[in-house]
Formats: structure tokens, C-alpha cells, sequence
């Protein structure tokens, strides 16, 4: 068993060796670790320059935080100590939990727990009484969050006497009954405890909990399909209450309601059979069909039983390639980091890792936990860290170099190409970033964040933006040069104010044909491809370009609702083919298609 360790961590606004009252009541406890054996450590934060959290990413700034981080993480027991002022903690102490509380990375990837489980955590305060218990319990619960096992009696305080504004050590606070006994109780525990953890660690496994509580949920859920009779879609604002029997559009999702309209251009109206499954009902003069998404998508997965295989980027980066489309180079899918570093760091490979790279999971959507242009071995593990912890499989890639695009194929014909493009402001040499920031999100169509009916979205400032104005060396009230762009964001994502730029007539013919030559693999309606290349009007082997994923329900919306340049009604192909085979499709049996 390794030996008890023990840090104090000190709140206080004073910088050494100035004389702390915080300090002295740490005295107290130390000297009782130190009477069991045990030796303890401290820390001031003020000493060590901790950035708060929106300057972390500033690399012009230098920043204490990984220092006091590495020392917090080597201690079997953590004590956190501060001032508090009319209930409220110093500002060090909420500055150094929110960075804690904002580190993703520091989570093990095979259980999903923090690095912070197993270790022990004591707090202790001085200075006014007022609304000091709530103090106590919100950072009790901060630190249980972060995975600190806390002991019974695991708080030491003290308050000046009444009518005195003597501190700690002038009012010799030292000799307190209620100090010395709240202290004995503290080491006494806490060191307990830390033994018992290290003989018998937490093996909490995040992911299984988090996997059994998603079991429970789906089995609580109502099948709506066969249970609940088809909602209409309410469409106008209704005076008095709505019709319980319907559902307000705008909780349809854009993709699938910009599918719906050209539907009712041809004389459909639509119900919802389930808004959760995302199911419906396509009816025309007493004959219809039912859907799932899109027409057509509930006929074509049937074909598969694994439909979810054929999702996986890695099935899909490998059959592009055979089918003679150009793809980044794929290194291979893994199952954790170590593993990957085991097979190319540690053992001839027979293709050799070279950088940049991407790493992403083998299945999902929206570039979530996607790491493109990865230069270096230390953002190789820690991005493969993080999708481990996901419990996904890591997907390991050549990084191409180029813009991004999305190329539609519906009914095996090209209907139309957009370019995606990260949320920017561009210069006019009149207004600020800020100002620019703001007329952007007064751009028609733009819709907040979460908002599910909308194509376009407003722009978002977040850490990913100041981080970037910092490292390109502006501030919010720079004015950019005329045509400057300036991005706010790394990943393309609609949710941050991704432009959607119309690039149909520019894509080079090429491009065309071997989309087109590729969709007739399968009998699926709609079939979207992400491309990256540095110009479209050129052919791939030209500019280095390649594919890197298809998918059977790409985002029509984007198309038709681009805000910048022609919007193209492209889902009429889709009701082209249904007008074709409305025989078969459109009946009164309501068919699923």
C-alpha cells in the first residue's frame, strides 16, 4: 500500500509569504497529520498565476493551472481551505474548481471515471458565519462531482467572535475546543478512509451505469407506432387551446419538414405515427404509404440485418475505396489509445503513421468527438483518449487538406453540392468583430442554437472563439480589413453558425459521375457525400482531394435553405420517383416504404 499523501490546497486572496489566517487554521490540522505520521504539503493558488477559464486558451498567457493540477491529482487526501465573505467563497476557490470542473480529458476511458475517484476530500473556512452553510455544501457537492470520496465530519471552521473583528490568529483561534475537536475528527477520518480506498478502490464503471439507465429508459418508452393513432401537423396558431390530436410543425426537424413541403406541393398532407421514432404517414386521396425520415428509407434499411454495419465509417471509408473513390488513408479502427500507440510506436506497421491525421469514433453524426489535422503524438493520445471514453471504437485517418462539401445524389441523379464553412465574420473596415458578430445573427433565417426547425443557426462566442481571437491577436472591438474573414469556430457544426455556400454549377464533372456510378451500389432514395477538396472544378487527382464518408440520410435541408447563393428545390426528386411508382408506393394499404 503506497503512502497517505496530503496536500493543502490555500484560497487565499494573500500571496506568500504574506501572513495568512487560512494558513494558521491549516496549522492546526497539519500538526495533527503530523503527530500520526503523516506529512503534508501546501500550496497557495494566488502564488501560481491560475488563468480563469475563459484565458486558459490564451497561448500569450502564462498559465499555473497544469502546475497546481498535477499536484492535486499525486494526493491521496485533498483539503481545499479559504475565506468566505457573507456566505461567498474566495474568488481563488470558484476560479480553481471551475477549471477543474472543465476537464473532459482527465476521465479514464475504460470506466468513463474521473482520475479524481478514490482520493479524499476535507474542507476548511474562516470568517463570518452568515449563510456559511450553504458555502459548505455547495463545495462539498463541487468536489463530490469531481469524484472525491468525503469522509463524516470532513469540515473545519471558524468564525470570529461576536462584536470582533479579529482574525484567526489574533483572536488565537488555535486554542478553540470546537477547532481542535472538528480538526481530530478530520484527520482521523480522512486518513481512514484514504486506507480503506486504497485496500478496497471504487471500480464504478460510468459507461455501464450510463448504458443501463439508457436500458431502462427504452423499456419505459411507448411503442407510439402501434399505440397512438397519427397526429396531424399544425401548421397555423390556434386562438384557444390546440386539438390534443396534433403536433405544432416546428417540432419537426428542418431536414425532414423541407422533405414534407414538396410532398404537399404534390397534394400530400402528413401526419405524425411517432415524432420520437420519426415516423410518418404520406396520405393523397384516401391512399398513402408510411415512412421513417425520408420516403423510401424504411424499404431500404429492411434490406440490411445490420443495417448499424453498414453505418460504420470504417465499412464505409473501405468500400468507397474499393469501388475506385479516392479516400484519405485509413490506419486502421482501435479499441483504446494504448493500443494504437502499442501498434505503431512500439512494432514495425506495415503502413507507417504519418501526421496530420483525424481520429474520430466509428459511428455518429455532427462531428462529435471528431479530431482533424492532428500534428503530433500528445493530440493523437488525447483525442483518442477522449473517444475512447466514449466507448467507441477509433477510427484513424490520413488528415486531407482542403475545403469541405457535401454532394447530394437523390434517385441516383446529382441534384446539387453546398459548401460548409465554419461561423466567420468578414471585415468591411467599418465595424468591429463584435458588431459584425451581432448583424451576422440578424441574418434572416437563423435560428438558436437548440432549435431543431431551423437550417441555419445563429453564430456562437464560446472558448473555441477566444482562444482563436487570441491566437490570431484581436480583440472584440478590432475592425477587420475589408474581405478579412476571421473564423469563430474550428469544427464545421450548424449548431455554432456553420455558413452553407451553393457550389452545384462549379463541381467538376468527374466528381459527378463517380457519385452517381457509386449510388447505384444501393437502392436507397437519397444518398449525401462528404468531400474535401481545394477547388470542386477540378478533378480529385488533381488537387489531392478525396471522400471520406457517405451517408443514406444527408441533410436535403442544406440545399434548399443555403444562405449564400442559389437555393435549389432538390427534394422533388424525391417525389418524382414516388409520382413514377405511385402505383406500388401510394396505396390504400399504407405501406411502409
Amino acid at each position: 500500500m503506497d503512502a497517505i499523501t496530503i496536500l493543502f490546497v490555500n484560497c487565499t486572496l494573500k500571496r506568500s509569504p504574506e501572513v495568512s489566517n487560512t494558513e494558521a487554521l491549516w496549522q492546526v490540522i497539519a500538526d495533527k497529520y503530523q503527530k500520526q505520521g503523516y506529512q503534508a504539503q501546501q500550496l497557495r493558488t494566488a502564488d501560481y498565476n491560475i488563468l480563469p477559464q475563459n484565458s486558459a486558451a490564451n497561448p500569450s498567457l502564462e498559465d499555473g493551472f497544469p502546475q497546481v493540477l498535477e499536484r492535486i491529482q499525486s494526493a491521496h487526501i485533498l483539503v481545499v481551505g479559504m475565506p468566505i465573505h457573507r456566505g461567498m467563497r474566495s474568488s481563488e476557490c470558484h476560479n480553481l474548481i471551475e477549471r477543474l470542473h472543465r476537464l473532459p480529458s482527465h476521465i479514464d476511458p475504460k470506466t468513463g471515471r474521473s482520475a479524481l475517484y478514490n482520493k479524499v476530500f476535507g474542507l476548511l473556512l474562516l470568517g463570518d458565519a452568515a449563510n456559511s452553510g450553504q458555502c459548505v455544501a455547495q463545495t462539498c457537492q463541487d468536489f463530490s462531482k469531481l469524484g472525491y470520496t468525503q469522509p463524516p465530519d470532513n469540515t473545519v471552521t471558524w468564525y470570529p467572535p461576536m462584536d470582533t473583528a479579529e482574525g484567526f490568529i489574533e483572536a488565537k483561534g488555535e486554542a478553540s475546543i470546537a477547532v481542535n475537536t472538528a480538526a481530530q475528527l478530520l484527520v482521523d477520518n480522512s486518513t481512514a478512509l484514504a486506507q480503506a480506498l486504497q485496500q478496497h478502490p471504487l471500480m464504478t464503471s460510468v459507461h455501464q451505469a450510463r448504458a443501463q439507465a439508457r436500458a431502462i429508459a427504452q423499456a419505459a418508452l411507448v411503442d407510439t407506432a402501434t399505440q397512438i393513432s397519427p397526429k396531424t401537423i399544425r401548421t397555423v396558431a390556434f386562438k384557444s387551446d390546440p386539438s390534443e390530436n396534433s403536433i405544432d410543425y416546428r417540432q419537426v426537424t428542418k431536414r425532414i419538414w423541407t422533405v414534407m413541403q414538396a410532398g404537399m406541393e404534390r397534394g400530400f398532407t402528413f401526419k405524425i405515427i411517432s415524432l420520437r421514432d420519426r415516423t410518418f404517414l404520406a396520405e393523397r386521396d384516401g391512399k398513402g404509404f408510411i415512412y421513417k425520415i425520408y420516403p423510401g428509407h424504411f424499404s431500404f434499411r429492411s434490406q440490411y440485418s445490420d443495417y448499424d454495419g453498414q453505418q460504420a465509417k470504417a465499412h464505409k471509408l473501405s468500400l468507397m475505396q474499393a469501388y475506385g473513390l479516392t479516400v484519405p488513408i485509413s490506419y486502421g479502427l482501435f479499441t483504446t489509445a494504448a493500443e494504437i500507440h502499442a501498434n505503431f510506436f512500439h512494432k514495425p506497421f506495415l503502413e507507417p503513421l504519418a501526421f496530420p491525421l483525424v481520429a474520430k469514433p466509428n459511428s455518429g453524426s455532427l462531428s462529435e468527438n471528431v479530431f482533424v489535422n492532428i500534428t503530433t503524438l500528445a493530440q493523437l493520445e488525447q483525442a483518442a483518449s477522449t473517444i475512447e471514453a466514449t466507448g467507441q471504437k477509433i477510427q484513424l485517418e490520413s488528415y486531407i487538406s482542403g475545403r469541405d462539401y457535401r454532394v447530394l445524389i437523390l434517385n441516383h441523379q446529382y441534384a446539387g453540392c453546398v459548401e460548409r464553412r465554419p461561423a466567420n465574420v468578414t471585415g468591411d473596415g467599418q465595424h468591429t468583430i463584435l458588431d459584425l458578430f451581432h448583424l451576422r445573427n440578424q441574418e434572416p433565417g437563423r435560428g438558436d442554437r437548440t432549435e431543431a426547425h431551423t437550417t441555419i443557426h445563429k453564430l456562437v462566442f464560446d472558448d473555441t472563439s477566444r482562444r482563436l481571437l487570441a491566437q490570431s491577436g484581436y480583440t472584440l472591438d478590432a475592425v477587420l480589413p475589408l474581405g478579412k474573414r476571421f473564423y469563430l469556430q474550428e469544427k464545421i457544426t450548424a449548431s455554432t453558425g456553420s455558413d452553407y455556400i451553393d457550389c452545384t454549377d462549379r463541381l467538376h464533372h468527374s466528381i459527378i459521375r463517380q457519385c452517381i456510378d457509386f449510388s447505384h451500389k444501393f437502392s436507397t432514395l437519397t444518398l449525401g457525400f462528404d468531400l474535401i477538396t481545394t477547388d470542386i472544378s477540378k478533378p480529385l487527382s488533381e488537387t489531392g482531394g478525396a471522400f471520406n464518408e457517405y451517408n443514406f440520410l444527408p441533410y436535403v435541408d442544406l440545399h434548399e435553405n443555403c444562405n449564400i447563393g442559389q437555393k435549389r428545390p432538390v427534394c422533388r426528386l424525391i417525389w418524382d420517383y414516388i409520382e413514377d411508382h405511385k402505383a406500388e408506393i401510394v396505396t390504400p394499404y399504407f405501406n411502409s416504404f
